[in-house]
């Protein structure tokens, strides 16, 4: 079906089985002395056994004074590494799976707390806008140690039986930010000139050429572009023309292939596209990277489907397709598209919540990472193997959308006989709201997966019924889960919330009405107030945003701001911070400007809330009291968002 993606290929070479490689993204899943454990080997072994041809493992250290980008980061930068990685090496080539080890500094974009307290390290003292760390540049003597260091860490790799290394010069980490006008600022031999700004990633790859043997394989991972046009920035950067350069210059002095990106943290979604980016979004850098050079090129390019990765084939803009994300959120991808059994997978909806835990929780050594749709990701351990000891026993699940959803599709895997009560006609519960804002359908594939796995699954669910202890009684259940969501908050204390021109984000999205041409004031810039004011803009409506904080989108994770503050840009949308809602009147609405403790009116023509999400819990207590085995999941439990449902259903079933 897919004949160009499972044509086996060469990287050098470096025979690979297929055309699919799972690209580098980093999981915090290494023990603390950065040594590769068992939690490393399940995460990587589950995505071989799912039918991927190379593996190039999350970025790798290579320095431990001041190239620590987290704690529990895999390292080859000891020898003490080696042992642990073999053991890793010779599990995925049981698999006919080969392995890369993507050698990583990350000069000026990590931390100075995980780099003994001292400032972060760079070609110039330019620091990073994101990370905002005190920045040093290095001396000349210590950039001929890195390159030293690099050179290192591929014989070590190679002494463990990887089959190849990857430079990560992409994303403005330190190869990426030596090759950078915008960085490199130096005057000596690795700065000024485009052939002295190329000497330090020149010297690594020759350096690993003859310490490793000139048939080691070396990929670069290469940002070709740093997009830094989108910021507005007017001076010197390093963009496709020296991205295009770059990787000529790369091939002659013996790099095996190019890994296509783009962007630096300074342009973060141009590197990790929110779910508002469709797929092949990077197409027009990829070609002209193809089209430079002779050596295999490799590229993301959101891909989700098969269907794109094999077109991507077809039409010559690759000769490797990388995954990412969507290897995260389902290891069995390759497998299920060889089998023809694309409904199967489990897409990916690009809601960056892996990256937001990488921040939150890999970089500060909380934990691993965190995948929306695929709790087992990087969790593998702690969810190894579902405990088929369902027994036919029935389990009511109340509510049908996505925690109810997922619990009922492990319960049916373990063995039960789930049977989901849902009171409206359709499943899918708040996913039906939140995919109205303008390109949000991505979110739909977690309910179109469900769906088809619960059929499959031939799991009962009952529309337009509304859970009674008496109908609940009728099932005769083993065990009850309530999943029964959340309602906007409508805070009564706000005299006039009850008018009919106020309307809660729900309504807006769901249809009950709908506004074009009307003066509205949304209230409250959280995530989901900031995807309504685009819809409501979008409707030709002109929007206010009202927000008692002092600032819009104040705790909306920085991807999904900077999403939604790019895409209202060409919208005349009226921000008002430090406005508090007193009232709704008749000719609009009364706030508090706490600025200037003034009391002001201002006139709308309907309101819209966006003051959060308050559990659906009413049923709790009277189910507890009749049945012995209540759980309670999803939003009904504790607000949050898809991925908190998704997890909530799936632990809870599968601890059951």
């Amino acid at each position: 079906m897919y004949n160009k993606l499972f044509k086996n290929g060469n990287i050098g070479k470096l025979e690979i089985k297929n055309r699919i490689i799972m690209m580098a993204l980093a999981t915090g899943t290494a023990k603390e002395d950065q040594t590769v454990g068992e939690d490393v080997t399940e995460y990587y072994l589950e995505r071989a056994k799912g039918g991927v041809g190379l593996i190039i493992a999350e970025n790798t250290r290579i320095n431990d004074e001041n190239g620590v980008a987290a704690k529990c980061q895999v390292s080859v930068a000891r020898d003490e590494h080696i042992a642990p990685l073999k053991k890793l090496v010779d599990a995925l080539h049981k698999e006919g799976t080969k392995f890369f080890v993507q050698l990583h500094h990350p000069g000026r974009e990590t931390y100075s707390n995980l780099n003994g307290d001292k400032p972060v390290v760079a070609p110039s003292a330019v620091p990073c806008n994101v990370c905002k760390q005190n920045t040093r540049q290095l001396e000349t003597v210590e950039v001929e140690n890195l390159v030293k260091d690099f050179v290192c860490g591929a014989k070590r790799a190679q002494k463990a039986g990887v089959d190849g290394v990857e430079l990560h010069a992409a994303h403005g980490y330190l190869i990426s930010q030596f090759l950078s006008p915008y960085t490199n600022r130096r005057t000596d031999k690795y700065g000024g000139s485009f052939e002295n700004r190329f000497s330090f990633v020149k010297e690594i790859v020759l350096g690993i050429k003859n310490a490793c043997g000139q048939d080691y394989p070396i990929s670069v991972r290469l940002t070709v572009d740093e997009l830094l046009n989108l910021n507005g920035f007017k001076g010197e950067y390093f963009n496709l023309n020296e991205g295009v350069k770059v990787s000529r210059e790369l091939e002659k002095i013996g790099v095996d292939a190019i890994n296509v990106s783009n962007g630096i943290y300074e342009t973060f979604n141009s590197l990790s596209e929110p779910m508002t980016y469709d797929q092949g979004c990077r197409t027009p850098r990829i070609k002209a990277i193809k089209e430079a050079v002779n050596i295999p090129v490799i590229a993301v390019n959101m891909i989700k489907e098969p269907s794109f990765a094999e077109k991507m084939l077809e039409d010559g803009l690759v000769d490797f397709v990388g995954l990412g994300r969507a290897l995260v959120a389902d290891p069995n991808w390759v497998k299920k598209a060889a089998e023809g059994r694309e409904e199967d997978i489990n897409r990916c909806i690009s809601c960056t919540f892996c990256f937001e835990t990488l921040l939150s929780q890999v970089i500060p050594n909380v934990g691993p990472i965190k995948c929306a749709v695929n709790p087992r990701a990087a969790h593998e351990l702690q969810y190894k193997e579902f405990n088929k000891n369902g027994k036919g026993r029935v389990v009511a699940v109340v509510g049908a959308g996505v925690a109810g959803l997922e619990a009922a599709r492990v319960l049916a895997i373990r063995g039960f006989k789930p049977v989901i009560l849902e009171k409206a006609d359709k499943i899918g519960g708040q996913i039906n709201v939140a995919d109205k804002p303008p390109r949000k359908e991505k979110i739909d594939w977690i309910i179109e997966y469900e769906k088809i796995q619960l059929k499959k699954l031939r799991v009962e669910i009952k529309l337009n019924t509304e859970a009674t202890v008496d109908k609940l009684k009728a099932v005769k259940p083993y065990a009850v889960f309530i999943a029964t969501g959340g309602s906007p908050v409508v805070p009564k204390s706000i005299e006039g919330v009850d008018r009919k021109n106020v309307l809660t984000i729900d309504q807006l999205l769901g249809g009950n009405i709908k506004l074009t041409n009307k003066k509205v004031a949304l209230i409250g810039s959280g995530a989901s107030g900031l995807e309504a004011a685009e819809f409501l803009c979008e409707n030709k409506n002109e929007v206010s945003i009202i927000e008692m904080q002092d600032a819009i989108g104040k705790g909306v994770y920085i991807q999904h701001y900077l999403d939604a503050m790019d895409k209202l840009k060409k919208y005349k949308v009226n921000y008002m911070p430090s406005n508090k809602l007193l009232k709704v009147t008749d000719m609009g609405v009364k706030l508090e400007d706490t600025n200037k403790n003034e009391v002001v009116d201002y006139k709308v023509d309907y309101v819209v809330l966006s003051l959060g999400v308050k559990s659906n819990n009413e049923l709790v207590d009277l189910l507890k009291d009749e049945f012995e085995n209540v759980r309670i999941i999803g939003d009904a439990k504790v607000v949050g968002r898809v991925e908190g449902a998704v997890r909530s259903g799936f632990d809870a079933a599968f601890k059951l």
